[in-house]
């Protein structure tokens, strides 16, 4: 019993350390985030070889836990939009349109707009939907520049469709 009571009474004390804990180690911590943490709190925490939660407690980090928490939530949205553009960028290098032979004519046409066009329709929406994200600074001109790309392909598919069915029906 005494050893359960003990057990508990510690992890009771590390309690208040858990947010902190927690918000040190949100996936996407940067660099600028570290410098945001030492510009608010007022000395410089920085991550090295052999860091520990040990140090940061040491530091009195714990002082500063709502500061630390509110850099890593960033932290963590920000990772999100970074991982979201790589993964559309990764989709579209498996995008592949198709030539078909149009009716024993010797020419052909090009096939595969559908599954394009709908994944092209997602990643306007998703990326329209991170313009308006308080978390794209870091991003902001890839955001935009991917947008205009997204577009632009939208324009050019739509008139490539247009102009095929006109070239068919003659």
């Amino acid at each position: 019993m005494k050893i359960a009571e003990s057990i508990k009474n510690e992890v009771e004390e590390f309690k208040p350390f858990v947010p902190l804990a927690l918000a040190l180690r949100t996936e996407g911590m940067k660099e600028r985030h570290w410098n945001a943490i030492s510009e608010k709190v007022g000395f410089k925490v920085e991550p090295f070889e052999g860091f520990t939660f040990n140090n940061c407690i040491e530091m009195d980090l714990h002082k500063f836990t709502d500061i630390c928490v509110d850099i890593g939530e960033k932290a963590g949205k920000e990772n999100n939009i970074e991982l979201s553009m790589a993964k559309m960028k990764r989709d579209w290098e498996m995008v592949e349109f198709r030539l078909i032979s149009f009716k024993n004519t010797g020419s052909y046409s090009v096939a595969g707009f559908d599954d394009a066009m709908a994944m092209l329709d997602e990643h306007i929406v998703l990326t329209q939907t991170m313009q308006f994200s308080p978390f794209k600074k870091p991003f902001e001109a890839e955001i935009e520049e991917w947008n205009a790309s997204l577009l632009y392909v939208s324009e050019c598919i739509d008139e490539w469709i247009k102009c095929q069915g006109q070239w068919m029906y003659l």
